[in-house]
C-alpha cells in the first residue's frame, strides 16, 4: 500500500467514531476500511446488505469518465471480487489497491463534498 500514513491520516480526520461520514470522501474511506475491517477480522463471515452497499458506494464514486482505462479496469475487478466475500478475504492486496485508490480520488478532491444519511446503510 503506498498510501497507508494518508489512508490513516483520513480516517481519522474524516470518519466519525460511529456511523456515516457527511462527507463523500469520508464515507469512501469508511467504505473501503470497513470492507477491509470485515474481511481481515472475521473472514467475511458477516458480510451481508450493508458490505454491498459500501460496495455500490465505492462504484459510483469512482467516477469513470475521469479515470483512464487501466485504473476503471482495476477497480471494476477489486470490487467484482469484492463481492465475491469467499474470495475476497484472502486477497488483502485488493484492499491495498483500493485504499489507494480512494486517497488519490481524496487528495483530488480537497474540499468536502457533502454526503446525505443513506437510510439503508446501518453499517
Amino acid at each position: 500500500m503506498k498510501h497507508a500514513e494518508e489512508f490513516k491520516r483520513l480516517w481519522e480526520s474524516l470518519v466519525p467514531d460511529g456511523g456515516q461520514a457527511s462527507t463523500v470522501q469520508g464515507e469512501l474511506i469508511r467504505s473501503v476500511g470497513r470492507l477491509r475491517d470485515e474481511a481481515e477480522r472475521n473472514g467475511n463471515a458477516n458480510w451481508d446488505e450493508g458490505h454491498e452497499l459500501f460496495c455500490d458506494f465505492i462504484e459510483i464514486t469512482f467516477d469513470p469518465m475521469r479515470l483512464n482505462n487501466h485504473d476503471r479496469e482495476r477497480i471494476e475487478i477489486i470490487l467484482n471480487r469484492m463481492r465475491q466475500p469467499h474470495i475476497a478475504y484472502r486477497n488483502y492486496e485488493l484492499f491495498d489497491e483500493l485504499s489507494d485508490y480512494a486517497v488519490e480520488w481524496c487528495k483530488s478532491r480537497p474540499e468536502p463534498i457533502p454526503k446525505p444519511n443513506d437510510p439503508r446503510q446501518y453499517r
